[in-house]
């Protein structure tokens, strides 16, 4: 029984859920995830309403009925929330979730920084904005250096984010910008090297499955990192951390040092990658380690990130794999939701394809 407002995300946790077993779903959400209904992953879709948690239980607790022994998902941070302020009323069981003033800590970017700070995690030099009236370019310059990043505090999938790296891009993408209306907003040290990410399941903050990857093009890698590794465990012991969180981070390409950015206290996005090269926090989730249990760690793997109907190489599995892969390739292939995605991204690939075709050689050397 999936709970949550962000298609984004119960896209990929649906496909994590078919790739362990063929398991019946549900997903109570919002006009947002109202499409998923046409998706075969989704057995039934019912509307609930955020705002009104009276009218949430009944709904859950309807479709409860029809399925007493199923297990509660929230999958983002407002159906965590919900279950949070409703949990003791409603007739399932659910995977592990933080609670509500841990919740907040982990999805606020400027108490994310705190958090670092008081426990000796590295984060990136963070300045306090609020409304973008506060905005100061040679102040902020002075501090944080050039370039700098200005964010929101309470939004994801980069929405707000915007690199400064000259007064004029500062005020023609911000202060002198109409359209950019979001805050609260902090100011960060922009740190150049390479993304990583952390992705975590702690169960009453002992770690109990955990994953590290970059992202090479089209590829995401699992590596193993031994700091960042020890990061992961700190951070849980030091929150007493109850469920599943990604950690964004930076790796610094002059010095090697690492920076957690920020964290996403709920499922991710590219949640099925780690479900490709074996190691499935859906699952994990739901039969979390016990306490004698060794975390469980996915320190190896490639995973391509285009849709497999792009890639030929992925075509034999589909048929041929019986296992978690094969499942997970079908569920993300054969499902009208996917497929209709995929469509819609498709101009934008052919677009970007033509103009990348587009670059002029370089004239070979003449002798």
């Amino acid at each position: 029984m999936l709970v949550g407002n962000s298609a984004r995300i119960a896209l990929p946790v649906l496909q994590a859920v078919r790739s362990f077993g063929d398991e019946t779903c549900f997903l109570a959400g919002s006009k947002e995830t109202a499409a998923l209904r046409w998706s075969r992953l989704c057995t039934r879709h019912v509307l609930i309403d955020f705002d009104d948690d009276e009218r949430s239980v009944r709904r859950i607790n309807d479709l409860a009925a029809k399925a007493p022994q199923a297990m509660l998902i929230p999958f983002d941070c407002e159906g965590i929330r919900l279950v949070n302020r409703v949990g003791g009323r409603l007739a399932l069981s659910s995977i592990p979730v933080p609670d509500l003033p841990t919740l907040e800590m982990f999805d606020d970017k400027w108490r994310f920084y705190h958090f670092c700070v008081a426990n000796g995690l590295p984060a990136p030099a963070t300045r306090w904005i609020g409304s973008k009236e506060n905005l100061d370019f040679s102040a902020l310059e002075a501090q944080l250096g050039l370039p700098f990043v200005i964010k929101p505090t309470n939004c994801s999938g980069s929405l707000g984010v915007q690199i400064v790296g000259s007064q004029e891009i500062f005020e023609e993408e911000i202060l002198l910008n109409p359209r950019y209306q979001h805050e609260p907003l902090i100011a960060q040290r922009y740190v150049d090297g390479m993304d990583m990410d952390i992705n975590l399941l702690s169960v009453h903050g002992r770690l109990g499955a955990l994953s590290i990857h970059r992202i090479e093009g089209s590829w995401m890698d699992f590596v193993p990192h031994t700091q960042l590794e020890e990061m992961a465990e700190r951070l849980c012991r030091a929150s007493g951390y109850h469920g599943v969180m990604n950690v964004d981070v930076r790796l610094d390409k002059r010095t090697g040092e690492v920076f957690l950015v920020e964290s996403n206290p709920r499922f991710w996005a590219s949640l099925v990658a780690a479900v490709g090269c074996g190691l499935n926090f859906v699952a994990e989730s739901v039969k979390p380690p016990g306490p004698q249990e060794r975390p469980r760690r996915l320190t190896s793997g490639r995973f391509h990130t285009r849709h497999p109907l792009l890639r030929p190489s992925a075509w034999r599995p589909l048929f041929s794999d019986s296992g978690e892969t094969g499942r997970l390739l079908r569920a993300r292939l054969f499902d009208p939701y996917s497929l209709g995605q995929l469509a819609r991204e498709m101009p934008g690939m052919a677009s970007r394809f033509l103009d990348r075709s587009k670059v002029p050689l370089r004239p070979l050397a003449t002798p």
